[in-house]
């Protein structure tokens, strides 16, 4: 065999060199593919491992978690592994079928629809070609993020616009599931409302810090709605500093909880010392911290206030413009049952009753059904004859028996009254009582609540308290306490307007030690069914 004397030579050069070492490369642990020695993470996209210790390392959970929303619905945030840990997108999982070949392998068919907007792909778990890396990193997941509280007293205290309350509550009550759900440190998922960008209604929110040299530290937020850019918070024009609702949201979240409010407490104060845009229509000063600038938009308000009162008593009220909304309605509900929970009565207040259009029980229905896929059907339902007093005739009373307090807060919560499930009171010299409230609520700012670490409590002379009696408030008590809620539609059958009869009752606290009132029958009984009664179902 005829040898080429060029390579023969350059064998010889080379022959002393020993066994490979692999020197400069080594091996994935994760995916066994071959990398360089200074890479910082695997180049095999669909694997992800990080090898540096001075990288943020990323845990194979955190690539798909997934979300919380109330329903059978499987939707999951994705790390988008091509871009960086910051950006994510979403999929959502449909139902699974398992398929028998021919050789009596059992395969699971799990469908499922990136949103993505580089992917876009509906996929099958079955046929791994047509599937991208998004669906398959959800099909893997067994991580659910954690929903936070978003309480509706805070959400009342942000001093924001009447429309961006009302726009947050919207979101909030809506749709079934959490409003802010934490996906990793710094990422938040909130609902939004559904578009072709955000079909899902879902969308990233993101909170950063950064440490920078001389111990500067830099923090910004992100909102994949890009309602506005990308904002650093400490680089912001004081004259117009601007946020999107999702914002909002995260930061009555943050206020919500101790430990979120610790943490995110810099975009909490930021958020409440930001000098905020004045309009014709709302005041967006964010809880001013000098008191002087509390003086002059205290001074700006009432003489507001005074302008439109000197004007209608000059000009004549356009009576067709005169309207009620259901959220106004609701808070008047909510503010008489607050009234009803007095300390110094019983606590077994006579039926609370309302005159209602039918559009407004229709909404409110809705409310009681809140978190059933299916509309809630009342507890019974009677017919009785009135013969002795007008309206005259046959009608039909429907009546919900609610036995969760929180389900109870729920229905009537509203961002302008919130449900007190319990109320404090002083007592007076005489033997009266009268409603007693902390004067800190009304001129302490979220931001000054948490940037205090030790708050000493306010010292109360006696602990008198009344609370909502709902559902079971004792280990003896064997059937639990209702809240009832009776309707008869129709009582003006012209304007379809029907009367609402709310039957509550409360106890009282002394010093945290329940205080025994004069006994009465049991809530709801006696009641005068003569037609027919059915559980719900």
């Amino acid at each position: 065999m005829e040898q080429h004397p060029e390579r023969t030579k350059t064998l010889a050069f080379l022959a002393d060199l020993g066994k490979p070492t692999l020197r400069g490369i080594k091996k994935c642990p994760k995916c066994g593919t071959i990398n360089g020695t200074r890479g910082l993470s695997c180049k095999n996209k669909s694997c992800g491992a990080v090898f540096r210790d001075g990288v943020r390392k990323q845990l194979p959970s955190i690539d798909a978690v997934r979300i919380v929303t109330g329903s059978a619905s499987q939707v999951y945030s994705v790390r988008l592994r091509d871009r960086g840990p910051d950006y994510r997108g979403f999929v959502e999982l449909g139902t699974s079928e398992a398929v028998q070949t021919v050789d009596g392998t059992i395969i699971t068919h799990i469908t499922g629809r990136c949103f993505v907007p580089t992917c876009f792909k509906v996929s099958t778990q079955g046929a791994s070609e047509y599937q991208c890396q998004h669906v398959k990193l959800a099909t893997e997941c067994h991580l659910e993020a954690t929903p936070h509280t978003l309480k509706s007293s805070v959400l009342n205290s942000l001093q924001v616009s009447g429309e961006t309350k009302q726009a947050i509550w919207t979101l909030a009550t809506e749709s079934s599931g959490p409003l802010v759900q934490r996906i990793t440190k710094s990422i938040m998922v909130v609902k939004c409302k559904a578009s072709p960008k955000h079909s899902l209604g879902f969308l990233h929110v993101s909170f950063h810090e950064k440490a920078r040299m001389k111990g500067v530290t830099e923090r910004k937020f992100y909102c994949s709605c890009q309602a506005f850019k990308a904002s650093k918070p400490g680089s912001i024009k004081e004259e117009s500093p601007k946020r999107c609702i999702h914002f909002y949201a995260c930061v009555c979240a943050f206020a919500s909880d101790e430990k979120l409010g610790q943490e995110f407490s810099y975009f909490i104060n930021f958020h409440s010392t930001g000098l905020q845009a004045n309009t014709e229509t709302q005041l967006l000063a964010i809880y001013p911290q000098d008191p002087t600038s509390q003086a002059a938009v205290s001074a700006v308000s009432k003489a507001r206030k005074k302008k439109k009162d000197d004007i209608t008593v000059s000009q004549p009220i356009d009576e067709s413009q005169v309207s009620l909304s259901f959220q106004d309605w609701l808070a008047s509900v909510t503010e008489r049952i607050n009234q009803t929970m007095h300390y110094q009565f019983n606590g077994r207040p006579e039926p609370l009753v309302f005159h209602v259009p039918q559009t407004f029980f229709d909404a409110l229905q809705q409310r009681i059904s809140m978190g059933s896929k299916k509309k809630r059907l009342p507890n019974s339902t009677s017919g009785f004859v009135r013969k002795d007093a007008v309206p005259l005739g046959t009608f039909s009373k429907y009546t919900w028996q609610i036995t969760n307090v929180l389900q109870v807060k729920q229905i009537f919560d509203t961002p302008e009254m919130p449900l007190e499930v319990t109320r404090s009171f002083i007592e007076n010299r005489d033997g009266t009582y009268e409603l007693f409230k902390c004067p800190k609520v009304q001129v302490e700012s979220i931001a000054e609540a948490y940037r205090r670490v030790e708050k000493q409590p306010t010292i109360r002379p006696l602990e008198l308290k009344t609370f909502l009696r709902v559902g079971n408030m004792s280990p003896e008590q064997k059937e639990p306490t209702p809240f009832i809620i009776e309707w008869i539609p129709d009582i003006l059958p012209r304007l379809k307007i029907g009367e609402m009869r709310i039957k509550l009752v409360y106890g009282h606290h002394r010093n945290g030690h329940i205080e025994c009132r004069e006994q009465q029958p049991p809530l709801g009984h006696n009641l005068e069914l003569i037609s027919c009664r059915f559980q719900q179902s």
